[in-house]
């Protein structure tokens, strides 16, 4: 052998191969690895439940304490189902009625809760009332009054108010179906609260005298039969026992909105302003206001005189204060008693409430802005309030 001939070296670059092994098995885990894997996968599903169980646990917890699921009170459910339903709450013998929140609900009801008012829009349909021009009127006093009351029912409910309306449309109604609806209404609330003062059978009588009257719907001649038990001088004894009734509802109250004119030319600059009419039984039973004709009838003496002439005043105070422009023309004609059908026929404490003069042109510029009308409700509805809340004192001083 020649040791000076060089040596043959394995080649570094070629694989390590045994060419007995195939390469499937050379890349397959053993049987110790597959469990350790299938262990690891496990612990970590076990981790991500524990953290949703957790994380869901938590958030449920959370809502809890926050009220979100707690039972709503029978009060409760009743006011959101309805904004313009008033609902008394009744104390529940069950503590599943019995709610923390119950004065948060009272004052969600708003500062009248519990009081309720009948809105009457002065004229309507073929009875447009006053207008301007005199003889082809571009703006009539039954589209005003219904404006205002419209405005005035949405903020009553908004505070918290039980409203009701005698027309709602332009449909003619006259003052006697007007005054029947108002008795249909104050049978309504009485029976609500188990107070009606007589039997079930004359409660169905007076409802259908009513009916009837709302019938025949005269506007514009007043027979006896359109009049029903309120024709005649006086008070008969069907309207008595409504009014006995009405009398004791003093959280109940009408208005009555008007618009004001006068024929005589000379007036119109003259003439303006607002003015409040209520009801005395003084007034009303002079023989020199007597309205009703025949038959005859005592005079009714039960009204709340003393209230109905406060209210007025609030009324009329709040009114001008707010738009000072509206200040009657005279102190005399601001708040006085008169005897018009719609605050005689019932013994609610009411008024019947003159916005402004349309034959005057300060007046009459007033009632052809819509926003000032929608305004007129917050003094008008501010002298409500002020009425019950007075009440209320009253009687918690008593």
């Amino acid at each position: 052998m020649n040791n000076n001939q060089p040596q043959s070296r394995p080649n570094r670059g070629a694989p390590k191969t045994n060419p007995t092994r195939t390469y499937s098995q050379t890349k397959r885990p053993s049987r110790k690895t597959k469990a350790e894997i299938a262990r690891r996968i496990f612990i970590a599903k076990c981790i991500i439940v524990f953290c949703f169980i957790f994380i869901l646990g938590g958030g449920v917890f959370l809502l809890s304490r926050s009220g979100l699921f707690k039972k709503s009170s029978k009060t409760e459910r009743t006011m959101l189902s309805s904004l313009t339903s008033q609902t008394e709450a009744t104390p529940s013998s069950s503590a599943e009625e019995t709610s923390d929140t119950t004065p948060e609900i009272t004052e969600s009801q708003g500062s009248l809760a519990g009081y309720t008012v009948i809105l009457d829009p002065g004229h309507s349909g073929e009875d447009t009332g006053c207008g301007w021009p005199l003889l082809s009127s571009e703006i009539e006093e039954k589209d005003i009054t219904l404006k205002i009351v419209n405005a005035m029912e949405e903020d009553l409910t908004s505070r918290g108010a039980k409203v009701y309306v005698t027309r709602r449309t332009d449909d003619t109604v006259g003052i006697y179906y007007r005054m029947a609806e108002v008795h249909l209404i104050c049978m309504d609330i009485a029976k609500e609260r188990g107070e009606l003062p007589f039997s079930e059978e004359k409660e169905q009588d007076l409802r259908q005298k009513c009916e009837k009257i709302k019938q025949i719907n005269e506007w514009q001649k007043f027979s006896k039969e359109g009049m029903g038990f309120m024709a005649g001088f006086g008070t008969s004894d069907d309207l008595k026992l409504l009014m006995d009734m009405e009398a004791k509802m003093t959280d109940v109250v009408f208005v009555s909105i008007h618009i004001n004119s006068t024929g005589d030319e000379s007036e119109y600059e003259i003439k303006h302003g607002a003015a409040v009419h209520f009801s005395t039984d003084e007034y009303n039973a002079s023989p020199s206001h007597d309205e009703g004709g025949e038959p005859r009838h005592d005079p009714y003496y039960g009204r709340n005189n003393e209230l109905n002439s406060q209210f007025a005043q609030m009324l009329y105070d709040h009114y001008v204060q707010y738009f000072p422009d509206m200040v009657s023309y005279s102190a005399q004609q601001a708040h006085l008693p008169s005897a018009f059908a719609v605050i005689r026929e019932q013994a609610l404490v009411g008024v019947l409430f003159e916005v402004g003069f349309i034959t005057n042109e300060h007046d009459r510029a007033f009632f052809k802005d819509d926003a000032k009308l929608k305004e007129s409700a917050i003094p008008l509805d501010d002298a409500i309030e002020e009425y019950f809340l007075s009440l209320k004192d009253k009687q918690a001083a008593s």
